[in-house]
């Protein structure tokens, strides 16, 4: 289902989204900067069917956000119990709920090529998932698990 591609290790944020947008000529994709590789899953791939009760280690990058207006608000790196909620709420949308979890909060800065900067919330979470509604889990592993940040690496969810 993923194509992995092994990258420059120089070559990372907006330059990475050209890249998978060049690959994909403009076709939408989840994607994932995983250091010496880039992770691709094209949008029409057909995920794998897990059965209600799989138990799956995950890992993701997402952006941790909340809509206010046309403006995303993201919560203070140190609040812990906001991120995991806000994973809980997406793995009750997504047919899977969080078994246990490590949250690494970060920020992450993209640089367009017109030479904006802004920053966007990318918090690590890794751990354990139950799979509860299969249909809706498959839905989650093609079309990400956030909304906001999806061009810039983040939100494919990966699982074992």
């Amino acid at each position: 289902m993923d194509i992995l591609i092994d990258k420059p290790p120089r070559v990372r944020g907006y330059a990475l989204h050209r890249i998978v947008e060049q690959y994909r000529n403009g076709k939408p994709a989840l994607w994932a900067d995983e250091g010496q590789q880039l992770r691709i899953r094209p949008e029409e791939a057909t995920p794998p069917h897990y059965d209600s009760g799989k138990l799956l280690a995950f890992t993701t990058t997402a952006c941790v956000s909340f809509s206010s207006g046309h403006k995303h608000k993201y919560l203070p790196l140190a609040d812990w119990r906001g991120r995991r909620a806000w994973l809980d709420k997406q793995g009750m949308k997504h047919g899977f709920e969080i078994v246990g979890v490590h949250i690494t909060p970060g920020m992450q800065e993209v640089q367009t090529h017109d030479g904006r900067r802004f920053k966007l919330d990318a918090t690590e979470f890794t751990g354990l998932l139950k799979v509860n509604e299969p249909a809706a889990f498959a839905l989650c592993l093609s079309k990400g698990i956030g909304k906001v940040g999806k061009a810039f690496g983040l939100n494919l969810l990966i699982v074992q």
